[in-house]
């Protein structure tokens, strides 16, 4: 694991927390929050949960990605790829109320399948290097933005 994240991953990486930072800075800037809303037209709290449900079904599209490259086609890695997507569903489907702090829950749920990826060696050595604190930072965004909101 000693591989260095290659520079296009790492900046994309971190521009895609912009959006959720964002929401949650608004929360303690009245300034950014009335532009937000004035000039874009945007709810911040939908900006929040619409952002949030993109991304985690990015990320199943990016395990069904690796699993579809890897070698031994097995059933296991395809079952993971699609686990964050039912997942964000079933919040949206009855726990609407609570939506926030479990889908901040789900992107930590990310993290044993970013290391089952990385252990069975589908997923580049730099993996965990990039998903761990961009999965954890997203986790604190969102419940610290729950918290204030």
């Amino acid at each position: 694991m000693t591989s260095k994240i290659p520079k296009p991953a790492k900046i994309l990486g971190l521009l895609g927390l912009l959006p959720f930072l964002i929401a949650l800075f608004s929360t303690i800037n009245a300034n950014l929050y009335f532009l937000l809303v004035s000039y874009f037209k945007i709810n911040i709290n939908e900006l929040q949960i619409i952002y949030s449900t993109i991304i985690l079904c990015f990320m199943s599209g990016t395990y069904w990605g690796i699993s579809s490259n890897a070698k031994n086609q097995d059933t296991l890695p395809y079952t993971l790829s699609i686990l964050p997507t039912l997942y964000i569903l079933g919040i949206h489907l009855y726990f609407d109320e609570y939506f926030l702090p479990l889908i901040g829950f789900g992107f930590i749920l990310l993290i044993p399948i970013d290391i089952y990826f990385s252990k069975s060696k589908m997923a580049p050595k730099w993996w965990l290097l990039l998903r761990i604190p961009l999965s954890v930072t997203v986790f604190g965004i969102l419940i610290i933005y729950s918290i204030l909101k």
